[in-house]
C-alpha cells in the first residue's frame, strides 16, 4: 500500500494554475476564515494520499482537522466526473474515481484511464492530471492554507466538439472525527433567506428516517440523498423511497448559496464546503458524506476550463460566518468560474 505524506503550506502569492496570478477570490476567502467571523485559531491542514485496498483506481485524500487528535477528513477527488460527451444522447459518467464495477451498476463510464493516475507534488500542494480518450484530460490541484483547503478542478477538451453539462462529484466525510460523526441529516446546515436552515426547514415530514435505521440504531440500511437546490428551477420537494434503490429527499425550498456545513451538536465547530459554481448541495446519511459539487457546464473544443471548491474549518457563530460568505458569493463566483 502506497502512502505519501505531504505538508501543504500556505503560499501567499502562489497560483493553482501555472502562470496565473492568485485570484481575488482566494484573498477574499482567506480574509473570511482568518477574520472575526471565525474564532478558530490558526491551523494549516496536513494532507495525505494513499491507495486503499477497496479502490486501487484513484488514490484517496485525507486531511487532518483542528479538533480530534485522531480525526481525519476523507475526500474522494474525484468520486465521479459527469458530463455529456460528443455523440451521447444524455449526460453520464465521463470518469469514475471508484472501482468500475461500482460505476457499472450506475450505467457505466464513458472514458477510462490509460494508466493509474497518481498525485504528484507541486509548489505548495498536490496535483493530478489524468489523460483519457478523445483528447479529454481532467485536472485537480489541492492547496492548503490557514483554516482552508482549495481544490481546483479543470477539464481540457482537445477534441473537435464540446463537452456539455460537466460537473465533478467530490465526496467528503469524517474519519474518527467527533465533529463530523453524527449521521442524521439535521447535523448539516445551509443558508436560506439569510438564516441557518437544515432539512426540516420546509415543513417536510422526516419521520421516514426512523424506518431506515439499521438494528443498531446508528447506521442506515441504504443511502438517502438529501438535495437542496441553488437558483435553478423550482424546488421539487419530493421524497422517494423506492424499494431496492437509494432514497431521495428534495428540500421544498431553495438555499441562498452553494455551501453546506457539517457541524457538532452545538453548531460551534463545523466544516464548510463551498463551491461557487455548484447548482445544489446534498447530504447522504449512509456514509455520512456531504457535497457542494463544482459545475463547469460546457467546455468548448480545444479549450480548458477550471472551477474551484473550498473546505473551510470554522468555529464560533456559524450563521454569521455563512452570512458573510453569502455576501461575497456573487463576486467570488464570477472570479473563479472558468479561470
Amino acid at each position: 500500500m502506497l502512502r505519501t505524506r505531504i505538508l501543504l503550506c500556505a503560499v501567499a502569492a502562489a497560483s493553482l494554475i501555472a502562470g496565473c496570478a492568485e485570484p481575488t477570490a482566494q484573498q477574499r476567502l482567506a480574509a473570511l476564515v482568518s477574520g472575526p467571523a471565525n474564532e478558530l485559531a490558526a491551523f494549516t491542514p496536513t494532507v495525505t494520499f494513499k491507495i486503499e485496498r477497496w479502490n486501487r483506481h484513484v488514490p484517496m485524500l485525507y486531511s487532518t482537522t483542528p479538533w480530534g487528535k485522531e480525526g481525519r477528513i476523507k475526500f474522494e477527488v474525484p468520486e465521479y466526473v459527469h458530463g455529456r460527451a460528443p455523440g451521447d444522447k444524455r449526460r453520464g459518467f465521463l470518469f469514475s474515481g471508484r472501482p468500475l464495477k461500482i460505476a457499472a451498476k450506475l450505467g457505466g463510464v464513458r472514458y477510462r484511464s490509460a494508466e493509474l493516475p497518481a498525485w504528484r507534488e507541486i509548489p505548495g500542494g498536490l496535483a493530478l492530471d489524468n489523460k483519457l480518450a478523445d483528447g479529454l484530460t481532467i485536472h485537480f490541484r489541492i492547496v492548503a492554507s490557514d483554516r482552508m483547503i482549495e481544490i481546483a478542478w479543470g477539464l481540457t477538451n482537445d477534441g473537435d466538439k464540446p463537452i456539455r453539462h460537466s460537473w465533478a462529484q467530490m465526496c467528503v466525510k469524517g474519519v474518527l472525527e467527533p465533529v463530523l460523526a453524527e449521521r442524521m441529516p439535521t447535523s448539516s446546515w445551509m443558508l436560506g433567506d439569510g438564516k441557518l436552515i437544515t432539512w426540516d426547514a420546509a415543513g417536510q415530514d422526516l419521520s421516514f428516517i426512523a424506518n431506515e435505521r439499521e438494528a443498531d440504531g446508528v447506521r442506515f440500511k441504504r443511502s438517502c440523498f438529501f438535495w437542496a437546490r441553488v437558483g435553478q428551477g423550482p424546488a421539487k420537494g419530493r421524497i422517494r423511497l423506492t424499494e431496492g434503490k437509494s432514497a431521495v429527499f428534495d428540500l421544498a425550498r431553495k438555499v441562498d448559496i452553494p455551501a453546506i456545513a457539517k457541524a457538532d451538536q452545538a453548531r460551534r465547530q463545523a466544516l464548510v464546503i463551498y463551491s461557487p459554481s455548484a447548482k445544489n448541495t446534498f447530504y447522504n446519511y449512509y456514509e455520512p458524506c456531504f457535497h457542494a459539487d463544482p459545475y463547469l457546464g460546457e467546455v468548448p473544443a480545444k479549450s480548458t476550463r477550471w472551477t474551484r471548491t473550498y473546505l473551510m474549518f470554522v468555529e464560533g457563530d456559524l450563521e454569521a460566518f455563512m452570512q458573510k460568505l453569502s455576501a461575497a458569493h456573487q463576486e467570488i463566483a464570477a472570479e473563479t468560474q472558468g479561470k
